[in-house]
């Protein structure tokens, strides 16, 4: 075939370009490849002894000799014997251990190669996963459209691959095995990883997404990274907290570590701050860290180069890149971060592998005793890094054929001298609390403790501002507040008044209220729980006895609102005579109100009876009443109870 691709050769090299080897020119004037024997395995050591022997033979005797043992010792023939002594004299040794080129190897066309290849590739896109198979069933298909794939439908899909379009054409493809094979070499191809020997140490570059930016000077370009650390933490009383977080801050010129945060928090923007607070300001130590060299280490760099996590690209870093002037970069891809990935690796092999509680990088080949034998704490862990970056990393040579440390090629490599910042300047990279009201004596609440100051003596009732520092919860930054959107001004420090200790992290805070809340959870409370029982039971008896009082005054006033107004005017029990003077007026009434019933055609009640009419009664009536003459006992015709008349004519 033409324009063939050998294989074995593609999978060794990173493009299907032509290898470049050394050549050397024939005395003909060609030039001929160089071949070098780097392995001389048993067979050939046997066939170059055999040779030898007939190259070193002195006369013909002795020669024709050699060649019949060759010929036995090789078992071939006497041609295939003087073939080597040529192609020996041509090709020089190498040409002994040289046999048939494709022998276990496959040849196929370049574009055949590609083309299979991007069907793979295709196939592997949006979710799908189009096996070996399916690309040889896709090229049986395409085979199948004959002459239809020259059309402007396929025209893009042959645009660089016109060889493969003939063959499709002409109804040829490669076999199963071979779009098997090429598709294993395509994945062995791209699972290669090769690794970078690392730039020079002149002419550094760091690409971003937006430029590449050559390092020339030290504090030109920090770069910012974070990791879990692999120890576990314990507390002051020896009980397991879990792994800090540590946020580091490099220079990429110098190599050199000029800030980092720790705590137990996971990374976000307020401890990528933080990190870059402790490294733009000067740092001192006291003698418990025990340092034999001080990290003079300070300074505003030009850029800060990160990766796309969300906390490199919140509004808390617009702010702080604003108010301190650089500007912010994000890394073109991972491996751009190289040069802080390899401190991470360094502190765990060089300070975290030898203290107890490490757990290692693989969680398969954690030790099952890493967290029972914890014992190093946050504090001692921040002094253990102090004192790995100022005496040891920082003083290591920086390498790359440079005899000079670190902090040494920082400090040479200085365009001008790093500013000292005020700390005030750098308030804004401190963690903000929400608004608090100033209580008597100039306190203030905050976390559950209360935090003292005098600066706050004229500020009682007034709302501030706190800013503090994850690290240390026991002095607090105090600045007014304003409802306006006008910017707070300082007005001083606050400590907590209660305080024993002088430090204490935020993180430690939180795990001892966690700690009380377990212990007092722990405590017996049955005494507490059974006076809580009886109590409830008091005011509910209570409330049902009540409860019966009420709905017996109701029943018992039900019952009075129920009873009948009307008063019997004769009472089966009494005689006219025995009727009092006020019982008799009142027959008198019932008299005339009976005999207007009667009287009326209709029987009428007696609602229907108008106050005038029992109040006035006819003139005809009261000359009647008062003639003792005409008065005469009416017949009650058998009506023996008025109630029991009211009643029936009701």
């Amino acid at each position: 075939m033409q324009n063939t691709l050998d294989l074995s050769a593609v999978s060794n090299t990173n493009s299907f370009e032509d290898i470049e080897v050394p050549t050397i020119i024939s005395s003909e004037g060609e030039q001929l490849p160089y071949f070098l024997l780097n392995e001389i395995t048993p067979d050939i050591q046997r066939e170059i002894d055999f040779i030898d022997a007939i190259q070193q033979a002195t006369n013909r005797k002795a020669r024709r000799e050699a060649i019949d043992k060759a010929v036995i010792g090789l078992q071939c023939c006497k041609r295939t014997i003087k073939n080597k002594l040529k192609k020996l004299q041509s090709y020089g040794v190498t040409s002994l251990a040289a046999g048939r080129k494709n022998k276990g190897q496959f040849v196929i066309p370049k574009q055949w190669f590609d083309f299979i290849a991007s069907i793979y590739k295709w196939g592997q896109k949006d979710g799908s996963r189009m096996n070996r198979s399916q690309v040889h069933q896709h090229l049986v298909t395409l085979t199948s459209e004959g002459k239809k794939l020259r059309g402007k439908d396929y025209e893009e899909k042959f645009k660089n691959y016109p060889k493969v379009l003939e063959d499709l054409v002409a109804g040829k493809h490669p076999s199963c095995p071979t779009v098997y094979k090429v598709i294993k070499c395509y994945l062995a191809q791209e699972e290669r990883r090769v690794r970078h020997p690392g730039s020079p140490a002149e002419r550094q570059i760091v690409q971003t997404t937006d430029d590449i930016l050559v390092l020339t000077h030290s504090n030109q370009v920090w770069q910012i990274d974070h990791t879990k650390l692999d120890i576990f933490i314990v507390d002051e009383n020896g009980e397991v907290i879990g792994r800090p977080y540590l946020t580091l801050v490099m220079d990429s010129y110098s190599g050199c570590v000029v800030g980092f945060y720790l705590g137990l928090e996971a990374a976000g923007s307020h401890e990528v701050a933080l990190a870059l607070r402790h490294a733009m300001l000067p740092k001192e130590y006291g003698p418990e860290y025990e340092l034999t060299e001080k990290w003079h280490v300070y300074g505003i760099p030009d850029y800060v180069v990160t990766d796309r996590a969300r906390e490199f690209k919140s509004e808390h870093m617009k702010l702080v890149s604003l108010q301190l002037g650089f500007q912010r970069r994000l890394r073109a891809f991972p491996s751009a971060g190289g040069l802080i990935e390899t401190i991470f690796d360094k502190i765990n092999k060089e300070l975290l592998s030898m203290l107890p509680g490490y757990t290692g990088s693989c969680v398969e080949d954690r030790p099952p005793e890493a967290e029972k034998s914890a014992a190093v704490k946050i504090q001692e862990l921040e002094i253990l890094l102090v004192r790995y970056f100022v005496d040891h990393y920082n003083r290591h040579t920086y390498g790359r054929g440079l005899a000079q440390p670190r902090i040494e090629r920082w400090k040479t490599s200085l365009l001008l001298d790093p500013e000292e910042l005020d700390e005030r300047q750098l308030d804004i990279c401190l963690l903000k609390a929400t608004r608090r009201r100033v209580e008597k004596y100039g306190c203030v609440n905050f976390l559950n403790l209360v935090y003292k100051g005098e600066c706050l003596a004229g500020y009682q009732g007034d709302y501030i501002c706190l800013r503090y520092d994850q690290r240390n919860v026991i002095r607090l930054i105090a600045y007014t507040y304003s409802n306006n959107g006008l910017p707070g001004e300082y007005i001083g420090i606050v400590e907590a008044r209660d305080a024993e200790i002088q430090r204490l992290s935020l993180s430690e805070l939180k795990w001892r209220k966690k700690k009380f809340l377990e212990q007092e959870s722990k405590i017996d409370q049955t005494a507490l729980l059974r006076e809580r029982f009886m109590l409830n039971n008091f005011i509910e008896t209570k409330r049902k006895s009540k409860r019966r009082r009420r709905k017996k005054a109701h029943e018992e006033r039900a019952q009075e609102t129920n009873q009948s107004k009307v008063d019997e005017l004769f009472p089966e029990s009494q005689t006219p005579e025995e009727l009092t003077p006020q019982d008799s007026n009142t027959a008198a009434l019932a008299s005339v109100q009976e005999k207007t019933v009667i009287e009326s055609s209709d029987p009428v009640s007696p609602l229907s009876i108008s106050p005038e009419t029992v109040a006035e009664p006819s003139s005809q009536q009261k000359s009647t009443d008062h003639n003792p003459a005409n008065t005469r006992k009416r017949s009650r015709r058998g009506i023996q109870d008025w109630g029991e008349f009211i009643n029936s004519s009701w």
